[in-house]
Protein backbone atom coordinates (compact mmCIF):
# COMPACT_ATOMS: atom_id res chain seq x y z
CA UNK A 1 0.00 0.00 0.00
CA UNK A 2 1.19 3.40 -1.14
CA UNK A 3 2.62 6.05 1.55
CA UNK A 4 -0.16 8.52 2.67
CA UNK A 5 2.22 11.56 1.02
CA UNK A 6 2.04 9.52 -2.42
CA UNK A 7 0.32 11.84 -4.84
CA UNK A 8 -1.87 10.72 -7.54
CA UNK A 9 -3.88 12.42 -10.58
CA UNK A 10 -7.21 13.38 -10.90
CA UNK A 11 -7.51 11.18 -13.52
CA UNK A 12 -5.54 8.36 -11.60
CA UNK A 13 -8.23 9.06 -8.67
CA UNK A 14 -11.45 8.60 -11.02
CA UNK A 15 -9.87 5.21 -12.21
CA UNK A 16 -9.32 4.24 -8.32
CA UNK A 17 -12.72 5.70 -7.67
CA UNK A 18 -14.30 3.74 -10.64
CA UNK A 19 -12.41 0.24 -9.96
CA UNK A 20 -13.42 0.62 -5.71
CA UNK A 21 -17.52 0.73 -7.02
CA UNK A 22 -17.09 -2.20 -9.54
CA UNK A 23 -14.56 -4.37 -6.97
CA UNK A 24 -17.78 -6.54 -5.27
CA UNK A 25 -19.07 -7.66 -8.73
CA UNK A 26 -14.98 -8.49 -10.04
CA UNK A 27 -14.44 -10.15 -6.89
CA UNK A 28 -17.63 -12.22 -6.33
CA UNK A 29 -19.10 -12.82 -9.63
CA UNK A 30 -16.25 -12.49 -11.94
CA UNK A 31 -13.64 -15.12 -9.97
CA UNK A 32 -11.03 -12.85 -8.90
CA UNK A 33 -10.04 -12.83 -5.18
CA UNK A 34 -9.03 -10.32 -2.61
CA UNK A 35 -5.44 -11.55 -1.98
CA UNK A 36 -3.44 -9.48 0.13
CA UNK A 37 -6.08 -7.13 1.76
CA UNK A 38 -4.53 -4.41 0.50
CA UNK A 39 -6.83 -2.98 -1.64
CA UNK A 40 -6.67 0.74 -1.60
CA UNK A 41 -4.53 2.87 -3.26
CA UNK A 42 -3.01 6.31 -0.91
CA UNK A 43 -5.99 9.17 -1.50
CA UNK A 44 -4.42 12.71 -2.49
CA UNK A 45 -2.64 14.07 0.74
CA UNK A 46 -2.85 17.81 -1.10
CA UNK A 47 -7.04 17.40 -0.94
CA UNK A 48 -7.56 18.68 2.83
CA UNK A 49 -5.51 21.63 2.21
CA UNK A 50 -7.28 22.82 -0.98
CA UNK A 51 -10.80 22.22 0.95
CA UNK A 52 -9.06 24.76 3.69
CA UNK A 53 -8.12 27.26 1.25
CA UNK A 54 -11.23 27.34 -0.22
CA UNK A 55 -12.87 27.62 2.47
CA UNK A 56 -14.61 30.78 5.30
CA UNK A 57 -11.64 30.54 8.29
CA UNK A 58 -14.52 31.78 11.01
CA UNK A 59 -16.82 29.45 10.08
CA UNK A 60 -16.81 26.22 12.20
CA UNK A 61 -18.04 22.48 10.81
CA UNK A 62 -20.40 21.33 13.53
CA UNK A 63 -22.80 18.44 13.13
CA UNK A 64 -25.53 17.31 15.00
CA UNK A 65 -26.38 13.48 15.27
CA UNK A 66 -29.96 13.34 15.08
CA UNK A 67 -33.14 10.71 14.47
CA UNK A 68 -36.26 11.19 12.71
CA UNK A 69 -37.88 11.18 16.10
CA UNK A 70 -37.05 14.33 16.95
CA UNK A 71 -38.36 15.81 13.84
CA UNK A 72 -41.42 13.94 14.23
CA UNK A 73 -41.64 15.02 18.18
CA UNK A 74 -41.05 18.80 18.07
CA UNK A 75 -41.59 19.65 14.18
CA UNK A 76 -38.74 19.88 11.80
CA UNK A 77 -38.50 23.73 11.51
CA UNK A 78 -38.34 24.01 15.36
CA UNK A 79 -35.72 21.44 15.49
CA UNK A 80 -33.34 22.89 12.91
CA UNK A 81 -34.12 26.79 14.70
CA UNK A 82 -33.46 25.20 18.05
CA UNK A 83 -30.18 23.54 17.09
CA UNK A 84 -29.32 26.95 15.03
CA UNK A 85 -29.94 29.22 17.68
CA UNK A 86 -28.65 27.23 20.55
CA UNK A 87 -25.43 25.36 19.02
CA UNK A 88 -24.17 27.20 16.10
CA UNK A 89 -24.82 23.64 14.20
CA UNK A 90 -24.89 23.54 10.57
CA UNK A 91 -24.26 19.92 9.71
CA UNK A 92 -27.28 17.76 10.17
CA UNK A 93 -25.60 13.77 10.70
CA UNK A 94 -29.23 12.18 10.02
CA UNK A 95 -29.99 9.11 11.20
CA UNK A 96 -30.62 6.94 8.08
CA UNK A 97 -30.45 3.20 9.52
CA UNK A 98 -30.68 1.52 12.43
CA UNK A 99 -32.08 -0.93 14.51
CA UNK A 100 -30.88 0.29 17.94
CA UNK A 101 -31.44 3.16 20.60
CA UNK A 102 -28.27 4.68 20.64
CA UNK A 103 -29.15 6.50 17.44
CA UNK A 104 -33.23 6.17 17.11
CA UNK A 105 -36.29 6.76 19.29
CA UNK A 106 -36.14 9.26 22.22
CA UNK A 107 -34.59 8.93 25.65
CA UNK A 108 -33.54 5.40 26.66
CA UNK A 109 -35.97 4.56 28.93
CA UNK A 110 -34.68 4.85 32.75
CA UNK A 111 -32.76 7.73 32.16
CA UNK A 112 -33.62 11.44 33.08
CA UNK A 113 -35.78 13.17 29.98
CA UNK A 114 -34.05 16.05 28.41
CA UNK A 115 -35.65 19.55 28.52
CA UNK A 116 -37.38 19.17 25.07
CA UNK A 117 -39.55 17.29 23.00
CA UNK A 118 -42.35 14.43 24.36
CA UNK A 119 -41.83 13.45 27.78
CA UNK A 120 -42.60 10.31 27.74
CA UNK A 121 -40.02 7.14 26.07
CA UNK A 122 -41.12 5.12 23.44
CA UNK A 123 -40.61 1.71 21.82
CA UNK A 124 -38.44 1.77 18.55
CA UNK A 125 -39.04 -1.05 15.54
CA UNK A 126 -35.80 0.50 14.07
CA UNK A 127 -34.69 0.05 10.27
CA UNK A 128 -35.06 2.80 7.59
CA UNK A 129 -36.04 5.75 8.44
CA UNK A 130 -36.25 7.15 4.89
CA UNK A 131 -38.09 5.68 1.46
CA UNK A 132 -36.59 3.09 0.09
CA UNK A 133 -36.39 3.06 -3.94
CA UNK A 134 -36.21 -1.12 -5.27
CA UNK A 135 -34.31 -0.36 -7.87
CA UNK A 136 -31.35 -0.02 -5.66
CA UNK A 137 -32.13 -3.46 -3.96
CA UNK A 138 -32.62 -5.41 -7.07
CA UNK A 139 -29.46 -7.59 -6.34
CA UNK A 140 -29.78 -7.63 -2.44
CA UNK A 141 -31.45 -10.06 -0.35
CA UNK A 142 -32.67 -7.38 2.60
CA UNK A 143 -35.20 -5.85 0.53
CA UNK A 144 -38.14 -4.73 2.80
CA UNK A 145 -36.58 -3.05 6.04
CA UNK A 146 -38.34 0.44 6.48
CA UNK A 147 -38.98 1.41 9.81
CA UNK A 148 -43.07 1.61 10.37
CA UNK A 149 -43.03 3.59 13.63
CA UNK A 150 -43.47 7.01 12.45
CA UNK A 151 -45.29 6.22 9.38
CA UNK A 152 -44.36 7.88 6.27
CA UNK A 153 -42.21 10.31 7.79
CA UNK A 154 -38.91 10.62 5.79
CA UNK A 155 -35.92 12.08 7.33
CA UNK A 156 -34.16 12.81 4.01
CA UNK A 157 -37.03 14.61 1.85
CA UNK A 158 -39.12 15.97 4.60
CA UNK A 159 -35.50 17.87 6.40
CA UNK A 160 -33.13 18.51 3.47
CA UNK A 161 -35.32 21.15 1.94
CA UNK A 162 -35.44 23.03 4.96
CA UNK A 163 -32.26 22.02 6.40
CA UNK A 164 -30.67 23.63 2.99
CA UNK A 165 -32.85 26.51 3.24
CA UNK A 166 -31.33 27.68 6.34
CA UNK A 167 -27.75 26.99 4.91
CA UNK A 168 -27.39 23.53 6.83
CA UNK A 169 -25.45 20.85 5.19
CA UNK A 170 -27.52 17.04 5.23
CA UNK A 171 -24.85 14.22 5.97
CA UNK A 172 -27.01 10.04 6.39
CA UNK A 173 -25.49 8.46 9.66
CA UNK A 174 -25.83 4.71 9.47
CA UNK A 175 -24.89 1.95 11.81
CA UNK A 176 -24.37 -1.80 12.07
CA UNK A 177 -27.31 -2.23 14.69
CA UNK A 178 -29.33 -5.26 13.74
CA UNK A 179 -32.08 -7.29 15.00
CA UNK A 180 -32.06 -10.20 12.96
CA UNK A 181 -35.58 -10.95 14.25
CA UNK A 182 -36.66 -8.07 12.34
CA UNK A 183 -35.02 -8.16 9.33
CA UNK A 184 -35.97 -10.88 6.37
CA UNK A 185 -32.84 -13.11 4.84
CA UNK A 186 -30.78 -11.83 7.79
CA UNK A 187 -29.56 -15.07 8.24
CA UNK A 188 -28.37 -15.06 5.03
CA UNK A 189 -25.85 -11.99 5.74
CA UNK A 190 -25.12 -12.94 9.44
CA UNK A 191 -21.67 -13.87 11.20
CA UNK A 192 -21.37 -17.35 12.36
CA UNK A 193 -18.78 -17.82 15.09
CA UNK A 194 -16.23 -20.52 16.11
CA UNK A 195 -19.08 -22.85 17.43
CA UNK A 196 -20.99 -22.78 14.56
CA UNK A 197 -23.73 -20.49 16.16
CA UNK A 198 -25.26 -17.49 13.71
CA UNK A 199 -24.40 -14.04 15.02
CA UNK A 200 -26.21 -10.94 15.23
CA UNK A 201 -24.48 -8.79 13.05
CA UNK A 202 -23.50 -8.98 9.60
CA UNK A 203 -19.98 -10.91 7.95
CA UNK A 204 -17.81 -7.74 6.53
CA UNK A 205 -16.57 -10.51 4.31
CA UNK A 206 -19.95 -12.12 3.29
CA UNK A 207 -21.03 -10.79 -0.43
CA UNK A 208 -24.36 -10.68 0.40
CA UNK A 209 -23.67 -8.58 3.33
CA UNK A 210 -21.84 -5.95 1.11
CA UNK A 211 -24.26 -5.45 -1.71
CA UNK A 212 -26.72 -5.07 1.22
CA UNK A 213 -24.68 -1.92 2.61
CA UNK A 214 -23.76 -0.73 -1.07
CA UNK A 215 -27.02 -0.71 -2.03
CA UNK A 216 -28.58 2.03 0.73
CA UNK A 217 -25.54 4.63 0.10
CA UNK A 218 -26.26 4.27 -4.03
CA UNK A 219 -29.75 4.84 -2.51
CA UNK A 220 -29.45 7.18 -0.44
CA UNK A 221 -26.94 9.33 -2.10
CA UNK A 222 -28.60 9.06 -5.76
CA UNK A 223 -31.83 9.90 -4.51
CA UNK A 224 -31.42 12.82 -2.13
CA UNK A 225 -29.26 15.79 -1.96
CA UNK A 226 -26.91 14.83 0.53
CA UNK A 227 -23.47 16.48 1.47
CA UNK A 228 -22.14 13.18 2.91
CA UNK A 229 -22.59 10.28 4.82
CA UNK A 230 -21.18 8.78 7.87
CA UNK A 231 -20.48 5.12 8.88
CA UNK A 232 -20.72 3.41 12.47
CA UNK A 233 -19.18 0.44 12.72
CA UNK A 234 -19.28 -0.25 16.08
CA UNK A 235 -17.87 -3.58 16.39
CA UNK A 236 -14.48 -5.43 17.40
CA UNK A 237 -12.79 -8.42 16.13
CA UNK A 238 -12.82 -11.72 17.78
CA UNK A 239 -9.91 -11.63 20.30
CA UNK A 240 -10.75 -8.42 21.74
CA UNK A 241 -14.07 -9.59 21.94
CA UNK A 242 -13.30 -13.10 23.63
CA UNK A 243 -10.55 -11.06 25.88
CA UNK A 244 -13.96 -8.95 27.36
CA UNK A 245 -11.87 -6.10 26.25
CA UNK A 246 -14.60 -3.56 25.68
CA UNK A 247 -16.82 -1.41 28.50
CA UNK A 248 -19.80 -3.07 28.07
CA UNK A 249 -20.61 -5.68 30.62
CA UNK A 250 -18.82 -8.34 31.44
CA UNK A 251 -20.08 -12.33 31.42
CA UNK A 252 -22.13 -11.69 28.18
CA UNK A 253 -21.77 -14.42 25.51
CA UNK A 254 -18.67 -13.40 23.56
CA UNK A 255 -19.06 -12.92 19.95
CA UNK A 256 -16.11 -15.15 18.62
CA UNK A 257 -16.89 -14.19 14.95
CA UNK A 258 -16.81 -14.79 12.63
CA UNK A 259 -15.93 -18.20 11.34
CA UNK A 260 -18.95 -18.41 8.90
CA UNK A 261 -17.93 -20.08 4.73
CA UNK A 262 -17.07 -17.19 3.57
CA UNK A 263 -14.46 -16.37 5.91
CA UNK A 264 -13.06 -20.02 6.40
CA UNK A 265 -12.30 -19.75 2.27
CA UNK A 266 -11.20 -16.51 2.01
CA UNK A 267 -8.83 -16.91 5.33
CA UNK A 268 -7.51 -20.20 4.01
CA UNK A 269 -6.74 -18.53 0.08
CA UNK A 270 -4.68 -15.78 2.82
CA UNK A 271 -2.34 -18.59 4.12
CA UNK A 272 -4.03 -19.05 7.46
CA UNK A 273 -4.56 -22.30 8.99
CA UNK A 274 -7.89 -21.89 9.77
CA UNK A 275 -8.69 -25.06 11.59
CA UNK A 276 -6.03 -23.74 13.53
CA UNK A 277 -7.41 -20.57 14.23
CA UNK A 278 -10.56 -21.73 15.86
CA UNK A 279 -8.85 -24.70 17.79
CA UNK A 280 -7.04 -21.40 18.92
CA UNK A 281 -10.22 -19.54 19.31
CA UNK A 282 -11.58 -22.22 21.34
CA UNK A 283 -8.67 -22.56 23.55
CA UNK A 284 -8.67 -19.30 24.47
CA UNK A 285 -12.70 -19.05 25.67
CA UNK A 286 -11.46 -21.98 27.79
CA UNK A 287 -8.89 -19.84 29.30
CA UNK A 288 -10.97 -16.68 29.46
CA UNK A 289 -13.60 -18.90 31.53
CA UNK A 290 -11.56 -20.38 33.56
CA UNK A 291 -9.23 -16.57 34.38
CA UNK A 292 -13.10 -15.42 35.21
CA UNK A 293 -14.03 -18.61 37.90
CA UNK A 294 -10.18 -18.76 39.14
CA UNK A 295 -8.43 -16.49 41.56
CA UNK A 296 -5.08 -17.17 40.16
CA UNK A 297 -3.86 -19.57 37.61
CA UNK A 298 -0.38 -21.68 38.45
CA UNK A 299 1.51 -19.32 36.28
CA UNK A 300 -0.12 -16.46 36.61
CA UNK A 301 -2.83 -14.92 33.64
CA UNK A 302 -0.72 -13.03 31.70
CA UNK A 303 2.17 -16.05 31.02
CA UNK A 304 -0.42 -18.52 30.72
CA UNK A 305 -2.44 -16.10 27.68
CA UNK A 306 1.36 -15.29 26.04
CA UNK A 307 1.95 -19.72 26.13
CA UNK A 308 -1.49 -19.52 24.24
CA UNK A 309 -0.58 -17.16 21.70
CA UNK A 310 2.91 -18.65 21.10
CA UNK A 311 0.84 -22.09 20.84
CA UNK A 312 -1.90 -20.65 18.67
CA UNK A 313 -0.26 -17.90 16.26
CA UNK A 314 -3.18 -18.33 14.56
CA UNK A 315 -5.74 -16.37 16.42
CA UNK A 316 -3.18 -12.91 15.44
CA UNK A 317 -3.53 -13.97 12.56
CA UNK A 318 -7.19 -14.44 12.18
CA UNK A 319 -7.62 -10.97 14.27
CA UNK A 320 -5.71 -9.20 11.71
CA UNK A 321 -7.91 -11.02 8.87
CA UNK A 322 -11.27 -9.44 10.88
CA UNK A 323 -10.25 -5.97 11.15
CA UNK A 324 -8.28 -5.63 7.39
CA UNK A 325 -11.69 -7.13 6.53
CA UNK A 326 -13.43 -3.95 7.87
CA UNK A 327 -10.83 -1.83 6.36
CA UNK A 328 -12.16 -3.64 3.20
CA UNK A 329 -15.88 -2.36 3.87
CA UNK A 330 -14.77 1.22 4.27
CA UNK A 331 -12.76 1.16 1.15
CA UNK A 332 -16.23 0.04 -0.74
CA UNK A 333 -18.76 2.11 0.96
CA UNK A 334 -16.26 5.14 0.27
CA UNK A 335 -15.73 3.86 -3.67
CA UNK A 336 -20.00 3.47 -3.54
CA UNK A 337 -20.50 6.93 -2.19
CA UNK A 338 -18.12 8.63 -5.06
CA UNK A 339 -19.26 6.72 -7.76
CA UNK A 340 -23.16 7.99 -6.74
CA UNK A 341 -21.81 11.63 -6.10
CA UNK A 342 -18.68 12.16 -6.42
CA UNK A 343 -18.70 15.61 -4.35
CA UNK A 344 -20.01 13.93 -1.26
CA UNK A 345 -17.97 13.43 1.89
CA UNK A 346 -17.27 9.56 3.48
CA UNK A 347 -16.70 9.37 6.83
CA UNK A 348 -15.88 6.64 9.72
CA UNK A 349 -17.04 7.03 13.39
CA UNK A 350 -14.76 5.20 15.13
CA UNK A 351 -16.07 3.94 18.52
CA UNK A 352 -14.87 5.07 22.04
CA UNK A 353 -12.77 2.25 22.71
CA UNK A 354 -9.86 3.78 20.63
CA UNK A 355 -8.97 6.20 23.52
CA UNK A 356 -8.85 3.47 26.24
CA UNK A 357 -7.82 0.17 24.85
CA UNK A 358 -4.13 -0.23 23.40
CA UNK A 359 -5.54 -3.40 21.72
CA UNK A 360 -8.64 -1.70 19.53
CA UNK A 361 -6.50 1.07 19.18
CA UNK A 362 -3.45 -0.51 17.43
CA UNK A 363 -5.88 -1.86 14.74
CA UNK A 364 -7.66 1.46 14.39
CA UNK A 365 -5.07 2.59 12.37
CA UNK A 366 -6.27 6.73 11.37
CA UNK A 367 -3.03 6.61 8.82
CA UNK A 368 -4.73 3.56 6.91
CA UNK A 369 -8.26 4.80 7.50
CA UNK A 370 -7.14 8.31 5.67
CA UNK A 371 -6.63 6.18 2.20
CA UNK A 372 -10.54 5.69 2.26
CA UNK A 373 -12.05 8.64 3.70
CA UNK A 374 -13.13 11.99 3.58
CA UNK A 375 -12.80 12.96 7.35
CA UNK A 376 -12.95 10.72 10.74
CA UNK A 377 -14.83 10.95 13.58
CA UNK A 378 -12.79 9.81 16.74
CA UNK A 379 -14.73 9.67 20.18
CA UNK A 380 -13.07 11.02 23.07
CA UNK A 381 -16.28 11.31 25.22
CA UNK A 382 -14.75 12.80 28.31
CA UNK A 383 -17.93 12.35 30.15
CA UNK A 384 -18.95 8.96 29.91
CA UNK A 385 -15.66 8.11 29.51
CA UNK A 386 -15.52 7.97 33.29
CA UNK A 387 -17.61 4.84 33.67
CA UNK A 388 -16.87 3.12 30.23
CA UNK A 389 -13.16 3.52 31.03
CA UNK A 390 -13.96 1.94 34.65
CA UNK A 391 -15.73 -1.18 32.95
CA UNK A 392 -13.20 -1.64 30.60
CA UNK A 393 -10.41 -1.74 33.66
CA UNK A 394 -12.77 -3.99 35.85
CA UNK A 395 -13.20 -6.47 32.09
CA UNK A 396 -9.14 -6.82 31.19
CA UNK A 397 -8.26 -7.20 35.00
CA UNK A 398 -10.51 -9.65 35.11
CA UNK A 399 -8.88 -11.82 31.77
CA UNK A 400 -5.81 -10.07 30.47
CA UNK A 401 -4.45 -8.57 33.93
CA UNK A 402 -5.61 -10.91 36.34
CA UNK A 403 -2.12 -10.68 37.98
CA UNK A 404 -3.08 -7.07 38.69
CA UNK A 405 -4.72 -5.23 41.13
CA UNK A 406 -7.46 -2.45 39.26
CA UNK A 407 -5.76 0.53 40.49
CA UNK A 408 -2.55 -1.03 38.54
CA UNK A 409 -4.21 -1.94 35.40
CA UNK A 410 -5.63 1.58 35.65
CA UNK A 411 -2.21 3.23 36.04
CA UNK A 412 -1.00 1.25 33.25
CA UNK A 413 -3.44 2.14 30.85
CA UNK A 414 -2.85 5.76 31.74
CA UNK A 415 0.86 5.44 30.88
CA UNK A 416 0.12 3.47 27.79
CA UNK A 417 -2.18 5.69 26.31
CA UNK A 418 -0.62 8.95 27.40
CA UNK A 419 -2.99 10.15 29.90
CA UNK A 420 -1.90 12.63 32.39
CA UNK A 421 -2.89 13.15 35.82
CA UNK A 422 -5.90 10.58 35.12
CA UNK A 423 -8.16 10.17 38.37
CA UNK A 424 -8.15 7.25 40.50
CA UNK A 425 -10.00 3.99 39.98
CA UNK A 426 -12.57 4.93 42.79
CA UNK A 427 -13.19 8.34 41.83
CA UNK A 428 -13.06 7.68 37.76
CA UNK A 429 -16.45 6.92 37.16
CA UNK A 430 -17.70 10.17 38.61
CA UNK A 431 -15.46 12.26 37.83
CA UNK A 432 -15.08 11.38 34.33
CA UNK A 433 -11.70 12.92 31.94
CA UNK A 434 -11.10 16.66 31.12
CA UNK A 435 -11.31 18.44 28.45
CA UNK A 436 -7.60 17.78 27.90
CA UNK A 437 -8.36 14.18 27.14
CA UNK A 438 -10.13 15.58 24.04
CA UNK A 439 -7.23 17.76 23.35
CA UNK A 440 -4.87 14.89 23.87
CA UNK A 441 -6.96 12.63 21.13
CA UNK A 442 -7.50 14.92 18.63
CA UNK A 443 -4.16 16.43 18.34
CA UNK A 444 -2.69 12.63 17.50
CA UNK A 445 -5.51 11.69 15.42
CA UNK A 446 -4.49 14.88 13.23
CA UNK A 447 -0.86 13.91 13.39
CA UNK A 448 -1.49 10.52 12.78
CA UNK A 449 -3.56 11.42 9.55
CA UNK A 450 -0.65 13.94 8.39
CA UNK A 451 -3.48 16.58 6.97
CA UNK A 452 -4.95 14.20 4.37
CA UNK A 453 -8.15 14.18 5.82
CA UNK A 454 -10.25 16.54 8.55
CA UNK A 455 -10.94 15.16 11.80
CA UNK A 456 -14.03 15.67 13.91
CA UNK A 457 -13.88 14.99 17.54
CA UNK A 458 -17.48 13.75 18.58
CA UNK A 459 -18.67 15.67 21.70
CA UNK A 460 -20.41 13.80 24.53
CA UNK A 461 -23.50 15.38 25.49
CA UNK A 462 -25.80 13.24 27.71
CA UNK A 463 -24.45 10.10 26.49
CA UNK A 464 -26.49 7.36 29.43
CA UNK A 465 -24.21 6.72 32.56
CA UNK A 466 -25.82 5.69 35.76
CA UNK A 467 -27.29 8.09 37.45
CA UNK A 468 -24.84 8.04 40.24
CA UNK A 469 -21.92 8.45 38.12
CA UNK A 470 -20.47 11.46 35.69
CA UNK A 471 -23.23 13.33 34.07
CA UNK A 472 -22.61 16.00 31.40
CA UNK A 473 -22.54 20.17 32.29
CA UNK A 474 -22.87 23.06 30.12
CA UNK A 475 -19.50 23.55 31.43
CA UNK A 476 -18.24 20.27 30.26
CA UNK A 477 -19.44 20.39 26.46
CA UNK A 478 -18.16 24.20 26.20
CA UNK A 479 -14.64 22.61 27.31
CA UNK A 480 -14.74 20.16 25.18
CA UNK A 481 -15.50 21.91 22.21
CA UNK A 482 -12.66 24.73 22.76
CA UNK A 483 -10.12 22.05 23.54
CA UNK A 484 -11.24 20.08 20.55
CA UNK A 485 -10.83 23.44 18.21
CA UNK A 486 -7.70 24.68 20.08
CA UNK A 487 -6.21 21.35 19.14
CA UNK A 488 -6.49 22.17 15.57
CA UNK A 489 -9.67 19.98 14.64
CA UNK A 490 -11.67 21.84 11.57
CA UNK A 491 -14.85 20.20 13.23
CA UNK A 492 -16.89 18.61 15.87
CA UNK A 493 -19.56 15.86 15.86
CA UNK A 494 -22.16 16.25 18.74
CA UNK A 495 -22.95 13.11 19.73
CA UNK A 496 -24.91 10.70 20.50
CA UNK A 497 -28.37 11.90 19.41
CA UNK A 498 -30.15 15.38 19.89
CA UNK A 499 -33.36 13.68 21.52
CA UNK A 500 -30.93 13.00 25.01
CA UNK A 501 -28.89 15.97 25.02
CA UNK A 502 -30.43 18.96 27.93
CA UNK A 503 -30.63 21.95 25.63
CA UNK A 504 -28.47 23.66 28.58
CA UNK A 505 -26.21 21.46 27.44
CA UNK A 506 -26.46 21.83 23.84
CA UNK A 507 -26.01 25.52 24.88
CA UNK A 508 -22.65 25.00 25.68
CA UNK A 509 -21.50 24.55 22.07
CA UNK A 510 -22.64 27.74 21.27
CA UNK A 511 -21.13 29.49 24.32
CA UNK A 512 -17.61 27.97 23.20
CA UNK A 513 -18.24 29.09 19.43
CA UNK A 514 -19.00 32.55 20.98
CA UNK A 515 -15.75 32.88 22.26
CA UNK A 516 -13.65 31.52 19.42
CA UNK A 517 -15.42 34.25 16.92
CA UNK A 518 -16.84 31.85 15.37
CA UNK A 519 -19.34 32.96 12.75
CA UNK A 520 -21.31 29.77 13.45
CA UNK A 521 -22.38 31.62 16.68
CA UNK A 522 -23.98 34.60 15.53
CA UNK A 523 -25.31 33.82 12.02
CA UNK A 524 -27.12 31.15 10.46
CA UNK A 525 -25.94 28.74 7.79
CA UNK A 526 -22.97 28.18 5.28
CA UNK A 527 -21.34 30.67 2.72
CA UNK A 528 -21.28 29.46 -0.67
CA UNK A 529 -18.18 28.96 -0.26
CA UNK A 530 -18.26 26.51 2.08
CA UNK A 531 -21.02 24.88 0.20
CA UNK A 532 -19.24 23.94 -2.51
CA UNK A 533 -16.41 22.55 -0.37
CA UNK A 534 -18.42 20.28 2.02
CA UNK A 535 -15.77 21.38 4.17
CA UNK A 536 -15.80 24.16 7.23
CA UNK A 537 -12.53 25.14 8.69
Amino acid sequence: MHDLNDRFSESSRRDFLKGIGALPMMTFCGGQRFGSQSLIPARNANTMQAKKAASTPTQKFVALQIGARSFVDEGVDKCLDTIQEKAGVNVLMATVFTYGRGLAGRQVPGQPLPDHGVQEYDEIHGGSYTKLHPEFYANSVIKDFRAPELGDFDILADVIPKAKGRGMQVYCLFEEAYNPRLIPNFEKIAEVDVYGRIGTSACLNNPDARTFLMSMVRDWLTTNELDGMMWESERQGPLNNTLEAHFGKIGRRRSINCFCAHCLKKGKDLGINVERARDGYMALDCWVEQSLSSPRQNDGGFVTLWRLFLEYPEILAWERFWFRSQEEVYGLLYGTTKEANPKAQAGWHIMHLVTMSPFFRAEQNYARLAQYADYIKPCPYNNCAGPRFAQYIRNVQSTIFHDCTLEEVLELHYKLLGIEGGPSFDKLPTAGLSADYVARETRRAIADVQGAVAIYPGIDIDIPTGLNEKRTQPADVKAAVLAAFKAGAPGVVLSRKYAEMKLTNLAGTGEALRELGSANSISRGATPETEQTGVQA
